[in-house]
This record gives structure tokens, sequence and C-alpha cells, in this order.
């Protein structure tokens, strides 16, 4: 009788001991597959992140510059010009305008000419939403203007 109870007791035990050491084992194996699978996830992210790095390092900004140039006192370009502006500004969201200084007798008649064409101008590129900067830049050619896309 003293053997059946010290094997029902000894079953019992181990039973218990196996549960708990299952269990155990269980839960460290869990915690081993979940800490697998974060540094996988990690690893996925990063090596996206790189290739989007990579991709951004191989594009270049394309920078396109266009001169138009005015007639003779007019403040106004032609409209073949206006035209091919507004089809280059509707491609792109920035741009800056360079205007030179007009031909004029004296430097006071220069400056409200190259004043009165950025006004026509701006009048003109308003209606489109991009962020367009005019500038004076007195080092273009005379009776000119620069108009650079994708700065």
């Amino acid at each position: 009788m003293k053997n059946v109870l010290f094997s029902c007791i000894f079953s019992v035990a181990s039973l218990m001991g196996t549960g708990c050491t299952s269990t155990s084992i269980s839960d460290s194996l869990a915690l081993i597959e979940e800490e697998d699978r974060r540094e996988n996830h990690q690893a996925v992210n990063k090596q996206v992140l790189m290739s989007i790095q990579a991709l951004r390092s191989t594009q270049k900004a394309t920078k396109d510059t266009y001169t138009f140039i005015y007639s003779l006192d007019n403040k106004e370009l032609s409209y073949s010009d206006k035209n091919t502006i507004a089809q280059l500004l509707t491609r792109k969201n920035q741009a800056i305008i360079n205007i030179a200084p007009a031909k004029g007798a004296n430097k006071l008649e220069q400056l409200n000419l190259s004043m009165e064409r950025a006004k026509a101008l701006r009048q003109y590129i308003i209606r489109f939403n991009q962020k367009i900067t005019i500038n004076f830049s007195p080092e273009l050619s005379v009776d000119t203007i620069n108009l650079v896309i994708g700065a």
C-alpha cells in the first residue's frame, strides 16, 4: 500500500512538474519567437529604408532654365512666350523668375521699366498655384528674364 501511495504521489508530482515545466518551456519559446519576429521586422524596415535612400540618391533634382526676351521698351512678354511660360509652370510646383534690367536712358527709367515688367509678370502668373519667386538680377542680359523650373 505504501508503494502504491508512493507511486501515486510520485506520478502526481511528476505530472504537475511536467505541466509547469512544459508551460515554462512553451512561454520561453513564445518569447524567443516574438523576439525573432521583432528583429526580422526591424531588419525588413531597415532594408526598405536603405532601398528608399538609395533610390533618392540616384534621382537628381531636375532644374531646367529658360530665357525669354522682351521687346524694346515693352513691359509685356510676347503672347507665345506667355504660353510657353504657362505650360512650363503647370508641369512643376516651384519656379524662380529672374528679371534683368531694362534698357533705358538712365537708371531710373531702367528700374521703372523693370518694376513694370515684374508687376505685369506677377499679374500673369498669379493664376498658377505654385510657389513662384521673382528676383531682380542685374547680372542677366538686358531685357531678358530667366525662368528656372524645379529649383
